[in-house]
């Protein structure tokens, strides 16, 4: 079906006293297609009529009885001008047609009429109506869509300004055309210290810019209009504080011009920018001393050295450890030993000149960067100065540490043109100054090249010995003065390196302490002697008391105790045929860490004697805290007693006080009858050397002693010992 046109869809009401011309007009429209047409006689029902159709178009008579034309007309009036008709008059009287204009109709057509002009003119006057009535909806759609847009404004602008005025960023608006503000949040006015507003120049915000920064900042600003820009730059405040700040500044459209707006969002980034700086100092330094740290002084080493050649300068690194720190540190606790680095690194930056660089490396090794021209160059004065500046006592907490070091030297390019090189040389040297006795420095020099590629070369095979079975325990006897009976045999590590025969433990024992193999191999050894002392008893000559060498590093080994109570269970030997020999310094050094495991010792029944006494602390109260059951007179002593008046004194105070002490003395390294006498005299309880017999391994020691018992008329009980000649 075919849409019904919107015009012949208009609602008319005919208007007219005389029935025939109601018809006339009504068979007209409807001949003409017109859908909706209504009519009446009386005039006065013509308001009620509309109100309730809301007629299009109304076809009105002007005389008509009781109610004429003109006053249907103001009638509607009345009603409401929004509600009006469009308003056809058709009358039989033309001189009333300007009356009826005036009065409120849209055209006029006089009686009689022709039905064509009517037909057109209706349609005309329908089609106006119809138009106009889109345009008054249009208008109020525009009207409604204009303050729905207002008010969609008013709320972005409440919005906008709540926002800004709450935000932690600054903001301000410029116009670049007339250089005025147009916005200043209040974040802005906090941050800057500027009390600005809108319509003020835009010098009144630059005022708050650090004058540094505001020459490039004034340029950087000119140039916004094309893009993003962001900056850093600083803003001093009333009170002359600085802060840093990140701008972003990016144009707006401008509401009244055609070059837009600047708007400038300002952070504070003060505290990252310090965080960042904070960052990079820890970055390069040193958490303890605040000392620069390892990467900071390689970079420093590096920019020294490619400048070197260019200005005829020679630079030395100095590689600076503190003698005993471990020791120290051990004793006294790590609270101690972190005030001792922290004294130890301000006193050595208190020492260099001002342009060398000072650094810790890491634990107590620290390192000095020294630059001087090639004609002033004497790295042994430079080493010997800071040496001699660092042999000082240190006050910590009331306690005085005597504080050494040992320093190792290497320049460049006198020793080597190679970064890694360089660092290489002093790590040398300053081992050099330890093997020396510490307490000293070493320059590099080609021989210790050498000596370094021949430890490297140990390092290397010691690394393969243990599992390759190239270590084996040489025995040599202990002896009773009265008697000359065997009261037992220490338990000496020897290596059996391919190519070099047989190596006696003083050159590789410090080596495998550095390389941290020395608790591997000190198990093995404990459990060789013991597996030994079982098959000495298993071969008929009793239960043989061994004695074996322990270093202070497996004395602090957390599983020092159960490798030996494992090594005696598994060979079934009773814990009191042990003996461990420490030296002074490992009791010494490692205080209650060390008591702790020889008390443990202590009460499984391991005797514990003392290495080499006299050379190391000689602090006796050791002697009663440590429960030591014997002392070994160390054979410095023992080989000038009958020649020299001091070392026979020192041998009978040592055997006099370890008597009244309840204490075993033990006498090491006897060579001579003389040296043997002498210990007699003077009530030595046993002695150890080459005038009994020489270390044997494990084969001439069983045969060697196993002839002499036989040749023996007894044997002794099985704790104690078997009767031997002297001299052997």
């Amino acid at each position: 079906m075919a849409a019904v046109s919107p015009i012949l869809g208009s609602k008319i009401l005919i208007v007219d006293d005389v029935l025939a011309n109601v018809q006339v007009l009504k068979s007209m429209l409807h001949r003409a297609g017109y859908l909706h047409v209504d009519s009446t006689m009386d005039p006065a029902a013509v308001c009620g009529l509309h109100l309730e159709n809301r007629y299009d178009l109304i076809l009105l008579d002007l005389l008509m009885p009781q109610m004429d034309g003109f006053q249907v007309m103001r009638a509607l009036d009345e009603a409401g001008p929004e509600l009006r008709p469009t308003i056809l008059v058709i009358t039989a009287q033309p001189g009333h047609k300007l009356r009826a204009m005036q009065t409120g109709a849209n055209d006029f057509i006089s009686k009689p009429f022709d039905h064509t002009e009517v037909l057109t003119r209706i349609h005309y006057m329908l089609e106006v109506r119809l138009l106009q009535i889109q345009a008054e909806r249009h208008n109020r759609h525009l009207e409604q869509t204009v303050l729905d847009r207002t008010a969609e404004l008013q709320r972005s602008e409440g919005m906008f300004r709540e926002l800004v005025a709450n935000i932690p960023e600054a903001l301000w608006i410029r116009d670049v055309e007339q250089q005025t503000i147009q916005y200043v949040n209040p974040a802005w006015r906090k941050l800057s210290g500027v009390c600005a507003a809108a319509g003020d120049s835009v010098e009144k915000a630059f005022q708050a810019v650090h004058p540094d920064d505001l020459p490039w900042m004034t340029n950087e600003r000119r140039h916004v209009q094309e893009g993003l820009s962001n900056n850093e730059y600083r803003l001093v405040r009333s009170d002359d504080s600085v802060r840093w700040v990140h701008a972003r500044q990016f144009p707006i459209p401008n509401p009244l011009g055609t070059s837009p707006w600047i708007a400038e969002i300002i952070e504070d980034v003060t505290l990252r920018r310090e965080a960042q700086r904070q960052l990079l100092h820890s970055a390069r330094h040193d958490a303890l001393t605040s000392l620069a740290n390892r990467t900071h002084l390689y970079d420093s080493l590096r920019d020294a050295v490619s400048r070197a050649d260019a200005e005829n300068m020679v630079v030395s690194v100095l590689l600076i450890d503190i003698d005993y720190f471990k020791a120290v540190n051990d004793r006294l606790g790590h609270v101690m030993g972190d005030l001792l680095l922290r004294a130890f690194a301000a006193r050595l930056a208190g020492y260099v000149r001002p342009g060398d660089v000072v650094g810790r490396l890491g634990g107590d090794e620290f390192a000095v960067i020294v630059s001087t021209s090639a004609e002033s160059f004497c790295a042994a004065s430079i080493a010997g100065r800071i040496h001699r500046a660092l042999k000082t006592s240190m006050s910590l907490e009331g306690q005085d540490v005597l504080v050494t070091t040992s320093i190792g030297v290497a320049s460049y390019p006198i020793d080597t043109h190679d970064f890694d090189t360089l660092i290489h040389y002093a790590d040398t040297a300053m081992y050099e100054a330890k093997v020396a006795g510490r307490d000293t420095f070493r320059c590099y020099t080609a021989e210790m090249k050498e000596r370094a590629i021949r430890k490297s070369d140990i390092e290397s095979a010691l690394r393969l010995a243990l599992g390759r079975g190239e270590f084996v325990l040489h025995y040599q006897p202990k002896m009773a003065i009265e008697g000359v009976r065997l009261t037992g045999v220490e338990a000496l590590i020897r290596w059996n390196r391919p190519g070099h025969g047989c190596v006696l433990p003083g050159e590789f024992i410090p080596i495998l302490e550095e390389m941290g193999l020395i608790g591997s191999v000190g198990a093995w050894l404990i459990e060789s002697a013991c597996r030994q002392m079982r098959a000495w008893h298993e071969a008929g000559l009793g239960w043989i008391r061994v004695a074996v060498n322990v270093s202070s590093k497996q004395v602090r080994e957390e599983l020092f105790v159960a490798h030996i109570v494992d090594a005696a269970r598994k060979h079934g030997v009773d814990h009191t045929l042990l003996e461990l020999e420490l030296t002074e310094s490992t009791l010494m050094a490692h205080g209650e860490s060390t008591d702790a495991t020889l008390r443990k010792m202590k009460d499984l029944g391991i005797t514990i004697s003392i290495d080499d006494f006299g050379t190391g602390y000689s602090n006796l109260a050791y002697l009663k805290r440590f429960q030591v059951d014997a002392l070994k007179i160390d054979i410095a002593f023992i080989r000038d007693i009958a020649s020299d008046a001091d070392s026979a004194t020192i041998t009978v105070a040592i055997i006099n006080m370890a008597h009244n002490l309840r204490l075993k003395v033990i006498a090491e390294g006897v060579e001579t009858l003389e040296q043997l006498e002498f210990l007699r005299r003077h009530g030595c309880d046993e002695i150890q050397g080459y005038y009994f017999s020489e270390p044997l391994p494990e084969a001439q020691f069983s045969a060697k002693f196993r002839h002499i018992l036989s040749c023996e008329t007894g044997q002794a009980s099985s704790n104690g010992g078997h009767r031997i000649a002297a001299n052997a």
